[in-house]
């Protein structure tokens, strides 16, 4: 039956009307729950009427100072509820800010709560935001085009430092995502227990650890079996001795600031970890590794195995080293999809999923 115009016209109010008063009456919801003798009590208009507001009445917490604050602070049951509005609102905080602060963790809270007030608004909703950071995050966004998240990790990663500078010695030298970099370094007289061999690209017989030659088997078969060619690795653990030989012959030949951005300091290195591996495929010139098909294989398949390419192109500013397409790392399967599918280096792996702000 065809509706005349004026019944559509009508039909149209009524759902109009009864959407607005839904609406009116979500944003009312608080307000209509409140005990109003506690306004009543404290000669404070409705107008300020929220579950915040009678939270803070109820518990012996209020403070007219903050009168505007409360009717902006979203109620919540966090077991922090109380704590973050009694510590922050006298520190400047808006209401608006505190329902921010909700987003920040344990660690990130109770170190904010040693600082005056700080303008986190650009920081909230970044998860591997650092309070301590702070200060360097604003500093590296004034000298950067970046993004405020881009910024975070790079920061994090100390990429806002000189290479070689603030360094760490890392103090879990055998987990498989051990970060080993120009800001984090192995004690020297580290040596994984588990290393076995495998046949290298020159005769040789290549160190590595037990689980990163298992991996290396596996992805040789498969490369084999795919692309019918040969992938050997050249050389894996390398001790700090060897490394210090290696790096000190570059700087005669190249001199330092050349040295440094194709070759690691001694200590440095993750070729002593025994998870890093260089590759070539015998079949290439003596002075090329792999050529670019090898390589195309090796980026699109090597985190099956739990390998990363180590040194990508275009992460050069990240990683501090030239490209080396031929350089992998063992880290596990899981992360190495992560990796992957993310285009990220170790670096900023670690930083988004692994460590804890």
């Amino acid at each position: 039956m065809k509706l005349k115009p004026w019944v559509k016209f009508l039909l149209l109010i009524i759902l109009l009307g009864i959407i607005g008063f839904g609406v009116f009456k979500y944003f009312q919801k608080d307000k209509e729950t409140i005990d109003n003798s506690l306004l009543k009590e404290h000669n404070i208009s409705e107008k300020y009427a929220s579950k915040t507001l009678e939270y803070v009445l109820k518990n012996n917490l209020y403070d007219e100072n903050y009168l505007e604050e409360y009717s902006k602070i979203e109620f919540n049951e966090n077991d922090n509820f109380q704590d973050i509005i009694t510590t922050f609102l006298p520190k400047g905080y808006s209401g608006e800010e505190i329902n921010y602060l909700f987003n920040l963790s344990d660690t990130n809270l109770e170190k904010l709560k040693e600082k005056d007030y700080l303008d986190l608004k650009n920081y909230y909703q970044i998860k591997n935001f650092n309070v301590d950071n702070f200060d360097r995050y604003n500093a590296y966004y004034a000298q950067n085009n970046y993004s405020y998240e881009d910024v975070v990790t790079y920061v994090n990663i100390k990429l806002d430092l000189p290479v070689y500078t603030d360094t760490t010695t890392v103090s879990d030298p055998d987990s498989l995502l051990v970060l080993v970099n120009k800001y984090n370094c192995l004690p020297k007289d580290y040596n994984p227990k588990d290393t076995e061999t495998l046949p290298g690209a020159y005769g040789n017989n290549v160190p590595m650890r037990k689980v990163a030659k298992e991996a290396l088997e596996k992805l040789q078969e498969a490369v084999t079996k795919e692309i019918n060619i040969k992938l050997l690795p050249t050389t894996a653990y390398r001790n700090y001795n060897f490394q210090n030989t290696l790096y000190n012959n570059y700087v005669a030949e190249d001199g330092v600031k050349a040295a440094d951005t194709y070759s690691a300091r001694p200590g440095c290195s993750e070729h002593q970890t025994g998870l890093a591996i260089d590759l070539k495929n015998p079949a290439t010139p003596s002075s090329y590794r792999l050529n670019e098909s090898d390589y195309e294989w090796l980026k699109a398949n090597a985190y099956k195995y739990g390998f990363i390419i180590r040194f990508p192109k275009n992460k050069e500013f990240i990683t501090g080293y030239q490209e080396e397409n031929w350089h992998i790392r063992y880290v596990g399967e899981e992360a190495a999809q992560i990796i992957h599918d993310n285009n990220l280096t170790l670096e900023e792996y670690l930083d988004l999923y692994i460590t804890k702000y």
